[in-house]
């Protein structure tokens, strides 16, 4: 086991590791944390073997580490050496020296449907009633009511165990005429999709033979448990539980017309370092396996990622709370996006609007909440893409459905620029969102989390507290315009933000 100490700089500053702790950075002389990236326990989204400091330094390992701040120590155990790059001089030059070498900038990116529009996700709207009635119910109201047409996502609960490749029958009884009508309608069309097989289902008597399942240390067949139950998992560092996955979609592509499929789970949690596998590696490897089979179709969407940075996926951040005060609340949203970011994973969704964590919408008896949901869209609207669940038709009142069509119109008013950034981030490993301290170093800004800049001249600050109608913003040097009125930076301003606006200042 590789182990070592790093004295951390005067007033230098740490991000990186785990997407999904995006909130807790970054890491001062002051702070006390430790990540784990060689179990992954917290990795419920993104993570990679880097840190990057304020000071141009960065931290790079081939495999997973454990590293601890402590009070100015940076105290690291490792599979093997982990290495640290000094001397590229600030946030920026220490990503862009880290992206040069370690990410994947080949100047491809997800389709630009993605980006352009919203994308509408069943998820919250239907939960586990997946249903071809309501369904085409869900997307001719979208179109009714005047919002653009983009990605549909049927999520979980459309075939009847976990490894059937077919649609559930008794709620769907023509799938295809179902597919058929929603690109009539101008939607693509994708299926979540996990690498689990339900251990009692004809999938798994039809491949239990195959040695394609990951085995435990005995050599049995492995069921391990993960949110939805007991399943097995494909093997997927074995080339042939590959092509059978791959067979298995392609076929669903090929019979129904779907588009491409939301990959879920696959996280390290469901394997172990002992386990019996085509090739002998980490949970994580097997993570990146997975990763690596799902950016094979051009319509996808992951959650659980290693080390994939710069690869042209579209990711998604983990399930989150519709809360004001919830650590995963729409706080994280922002800070998370922003790692993101930092960590080569630029073509991100900030989850569903009002948030993706089924419990809390009726099961746990919370009121919807309007105000949260609507500022939770303008936190999400100038984030590279934007995903709706729930109906905002159905949940919002008139006045709130009208303030939600302008906020949307923002999105599809920036798509331009967004994409074009992100055909600079394929080439350049440059972000689209970006830390403020990425962009104004030296300027005081690296505690600063909870606003962004959208490439190198939009500086976007949302409102994020409730019953908030304004909001301090912190300005870098220079000139800045908001609205009619014009800000010399550096500076604190107060930007007025009733319900339904959003502060963009424009660096002039």
């Amino acid at each position: 086991m590789y182990q070592t100490e790093i004295k951390m700089l005067e007033k230098e500053y740490w991000y990186g590791g785990i997407v999904h702790l995006g909130r807790t950075m970054p890491y001062g002389e002051e702070s006390e944390a430790e990540i784990d990236l060689i179990s992954g326990r917290d990795a419920c989204d993104q993570y990679s073997p880097l840190f990057f400091s304020s000071k141009g330094r960065y931290l790079h390992s081939n495999q997973p580490f454990s590293i601890a701040f402590d009070k100015g120590t940076i105290r690291i155990k490792g599979i093997e050496e982990v290495a640290l790059s000094q001397g590229h001089g600030t946030l920026k030059g220490a990503m862009a020296a880290a992206a040069g070498k370690y990410y994947c900038l080949e100047g491809k990116i997800p389709k630009e449907l993605f980006f352009r529009v919203p994308q509408y996700n069943t998820w919250i709207e239907l939960m586990y009633d997946q249903n071809e009635k309501d369904i085409l119910n869900y997307a001719e109201t979208l179109v009714k009511e005047g919002m653009p047409p983009g990605i549909l996502m049927i999520d979980e609960g459309w075939a009847p165990d976990y490894g059937d490749f077919d649609f559930c029958r008794r709620k769907f009884e023509d799938p295809k005429g179902m597919i058929e009508k929603l690109h009539s309608m101008g939607f693509k069309v994708m299926l979540w999709i996990t690498p689990h097989i339900s251990p009692d289902s004809g999938c798994f008597r039809e491949i239990r033979e195959k040695d394609i399942l990951v085995k435990d240390s005995s050599g049995r067949i492995a069921i391990r448990e993960w949110w939805n139950g007991y399943s097995c998992v494909l093997d997927l560092s074995n080339e042939r539980a590959c092509a059978w996955f791959r067979e298995k979609l392609e076929g669903v592509m090929e019979k129904y017309g779907v588009d491409g499929f939301k990959f879920d789970s696959g996280g390290a949690y469901l394997y172990r370092r002992e386990d019996q596998t085509a090739i002998e590696q980490e949970p994580c490897g097997h993570t990146r396996s997975f990763d690596r089979l799902c950016g094979q179709f051009g319509y996808n969407e992951l959650r659980s990622v290693w080390d994939c940075g710069g690869r042209p996926i579209v990711c998604r951040l983990q399930d989150k709370v519709p809360s004001w005060e919830h650590e995963e609340g729409i706080a994280s949203l922002i800070p998370n996006m922003l790692l993101q970011g930092l960590l080569g994973y630029y073509y991100g969704c900030p989850d569903m609007i009002g948030g993706g964590n089924y419990a809390y919408f009726g099961e746990k008896g919370e009121e919807f909440d309007e105000e949260l949901y609507l500022r939770w869209l303008e936190a999400s609207v100038l984030c590279p893409m934007m995903q709706f669940s729930i109906s905002p038709k159905r949940v919002l009142s008139e006045q709130g459905f009208e303030t939600a069509w302008k906020v949307t119109q923002l999105h599809q008013e920036y798509a331009g620029k967004i994409i074009e950034l992100a055909k600079q981030a394929s080439v350049t490993g440059e972000p689209i969102m970006r830390y403020m301290e990425y962009e104004f170093p030296g300027e005081g800004l690296e505690t600063v989390t909870d606003q962004f800049m959208l490439g190198s001249d939009l500086l976007v600050a949302p409102v994020l507290k409730k019953g908030a109608v304004s909001r301090k913003v912190r300005l870098p040097a220079g000139r800045w315009k908001y609205g009619k009125q014009v800000f010399a930076g550096p500076a604190v301003v107060t930007a007025e933000a009733p319900l339904g606006t959003l502060p963009v200042f424009q660096k002039l």
